[in-house]
């Protein structure tokens, strides 16, 4: 096996599933995180399709089951909480086979750290500062420990990446803005009923809750905006201010939840962007996840798709025993099509997503009452499967 030692920058859902990965097949790896601790928080994701046959080989489906939100039901409400339309979530999951699950990011992160092996280094409260390639290694510096050498490095670091900006350049050359923003927190208050996720849409703006337990809520907004917003990425009060600002007065329960969000322990803000790049791979240094292939929360299977691209590299790694030109080639042959496809969709469900006049949301509306009708609902689980993708059994 050649080049078993492996950095990967970012302790999120891509760099854990290709530490679990990397090391079952053979690798050394290291992780870096910038942050002290393991993320918290997150907004829900809807888990399935290849992800889910992923994880079942990494045998956590039961762990992912014990986390499941439990979400029976997705219902637009107006600003006196009417239901005005309504789609059966536990309907379409039964539809699956029981192959899917709604999870908070942070849950599905923890459970594949928890299944590490305890012998991978994993280093928090640090990060990457400097890329030197050398023929026979990397020499990789760092915030606050030494430089060491490594045979590759992995920048599954998420649509801010640190590795893509220190070897592919400045993200402004592959980021691509869709005029939203969006955040996502947890309250002490339960604001909805049981398993119901509540949905409230104004024109250009959407703000949701949902359940978590008896006693927690989780909120998430996403609001439409003509160009991006100047703003410090480290000032949370700064961030917090502007989506006070952008949902004064919209009505419903938002100046409720927007007066708990000072005590959340998990605030979370960022632009709604996708990351589209003609090469993954530079040399001994390769992307995954949403620092290559970022489809953005439009799509609604980042998370999903992370999973099945750490499985991809690391398995390709496998096949090439190290040869890492070869298998850098081979991941992104294979998974690049198909994710820019994922993006395509992503791009054209950004209007239904966040409705920017009022006759928009009145048809998103009869759109979704629709989906009682079978056929209906099979056609929009078909467009959220997988069956262009045959996953290898490496």
């Amino acid at each position: 096996m050649e080049n078993k030692y492996v950095l990967i920058s970012g302790a999120g859902i891509a760099g854990t599933a290709l530490a679990y990965w990397v090391k079952r097949f053979g690798f050394n790896p290291t992780i870096v995180e910038v942050a002290p601790a393991l993320r918290q928080g997150g907004y829900a994701i809807d888990f399935w399709g290849s992800g889910f046959e992923v994880s079942d080989r990494m045998g956590i489906v039961p762990a992912l089951s014990r986390a499941d939100l439990g979400i029976s039901e997705v219902s637009f409400v107006d600003a006196d909480n009417r239901r005005k339309a309504a789609m059966n979530y536990a309907k379409l999951k039964q539809m699956m086979n029981g192959r899917a699950f709604t999870l908070l990011r942070s849950d599905l992160a923890r459970i594949i750290y928890e299944h590490l092996d305890d012998d991978i280094d994993i280093i928090f409260g640090d990060t990457v500062t400097g890329i030197v390639q050398h023929s026979d290694r990397v020499a990789v510096q760092f915030r606050n420990s030494k430089t060491r050498d490594f045979d590759l490095v992995i920048g599954a670091d998420g649509l801010h990446s640190v590795v893509r900006n220190l070897v592919f350049g400045d993200e402004a050359r592959y980021e691509k803005f869709y005029g939203f923003y969006t955040a996502s927190f947890t309250v002490k208050h339960n604001f909805s009923n049981g398993k119901e996720f509540l949905i409230y849409n104004v024109p250009g703006k959407q703000a949701a809750i949902y359940s978590i337990d008896e006693n927690t809520s989780a909120a998430f907004f996403i609001f439409a905006v003509e160009g991006k917003l100047a703003y410090d990425h480290h000032d949370l009060a700064a961030q917090k201010q502007l989506l006070r600002d952008e949902f004064a007065g919209v009505g419903w329960k938002c100046a409720d939840i927007l007066a708990r969000m000072d005590d959340a322990p998990d605030f979370y803000f960022d632009v709604v962007s996708q990351v589209q790049m003609d090469n993954w791979s530079q040399d001994r240094v390769s992307l995954v996840g949403d620092a290559c292939d970022c489809p953005s929360l439009l799509s609604g299977q980042g998370s999903t798709l992370a999973i099945v691209g750490a499985y991809i590299l690391a398995g390709e790694l496998k096949n090439a025993n190290g040869n890492y030109r070869q298998a850098f080639a081979e991941y992104q042959r294979i998974f690049k099509p198909f994710l820019d496809e994922k993006q395509r969709l992503a791009r054209n469900f950004a209007a239904s997503l966040v409705p920017k006049s009022s006759f928009g949301i009145w048809l998103r509306n009869k759109t979704v009452n629709l989906m009682f009708l079978p056929f209906v609902s099979k056609l929009f689980i078909k467009q959220f499967l997988d069956h262009k993708l045959e996953l290898k059994k490496y």
